[in-house]
């Protein structure tokens, strides 16, 4: 047929199944120009496929076919337009929730690779750390699972405060001269900083630089020690004392793994 398409012609050409085409044939979504009579061959012309196109864009966009039916019924095309803003701004939405994911799992596989390193390491470092903002909720209990409940509540802050926080979550201990620590709250450290506010929920880790020590639950009082005792034989003022949470061993919950991060 001049000028006339076969459906066979056209999914290879539009990169459509000829399932598919039939398909929205059957439902009225897309009517071929020319339809044999004797053999039910299906034959479209050249500027239907403008409307394959449309179709594609709007099924990858995840609209439905009833959507599409209603599209095609009425053919205005100022309506089609407002369709694809509304659904453009959608996918911009996606995109934008997809690279997040793709960025935590980058982020989770980075912090089980530094965890085992630190771990390894087994001894005090001093490092540096640009400053931090940390959302916190009270904690004065810890150990046998006694920091699950404030760190529930936690949970809770984030959502309603609306952060993006990172997957490090840890405890802020108060430290006396005499090498005695106390939890004070639990936290996670917040990514997105823009126009944070210290409130009682929101403190600041500042920048500077900090006594380091990774330690496991078999080996957690003798690293205590260590680090209260290099404190004590240097003299050092404790400004922060904090513990993170390692993530080396997921599915293995008889044992933990810990950074001691202090402030001097």
């Amino acid at each position: 047929m001049k000028n006339l398409y076969s459906i066979g012609e056209v999914s290879k050409i539009k990169k459509i199944t000829v399932k598919s085409l039939r398909y929205y044939h059957k439902v009225g979504i897309l009517i071929p120009k020319y339809i044999d009579d004797n053999t039910g061959y299906r034959y479209y012309s050249i500027d239907q496929f403008i409307y394959i196109d449309i179709i594609k864009g709007c099924r990858a966009l995840g609209t439905s076919i009833a959507e599409l039916q209603e599209i095609f019924k009425d053919c205005e095309t100022e309506k089609l337009l407002k369709y694809l803003h509304v659904k453009r701004a959608q996918a911009e939405e996606n995109i934008i929730k997809m690279k997040e994911i793709i960025t935590n799992i980058d982020n989770l596989n980075s912090s089980v690779e530094s965890s085992k390193e630190l771990i390894k390491d087994g001894e005090i470092r001093i490092k540096h750390f640009n400053k931090r903002y940390i959302v916190v909720e009270p904690c004065k209990e810890v150990g046998s699972l006694k920091e699950l409940i404030p760190y529930s509540e936690l949970e809770k802050t984030i959502k309603n405060k609306n952060l993006n926080v990172s997957i490090e979550r840890g405890i802020g201990y108060d430290f006396d001269s005499n090498g005695k620590v106390e939890p004070f709250y639990v936290f996670s450290e917040i990514i997105n900083e823009e126009n944070i506010k210290i409130d009682k929920h929101i403190d600041l880790l500042p920048e500077g630089d900090y006594l380091t020590l990774a330690y496991t639950k078999e080996n957690e009082e003798d690293c205590i020690n260590k680090i209260v005792k290099y404190i004590k034989e240097n003299k050092l003022e404790v400004k922060k004392f904090i513990e993170i949470e390692l993530f080396n061993d997921f599915f293995n919950t008889k044992t933990y793994s810990c950074q001691i991060q202090i402030l001097i």
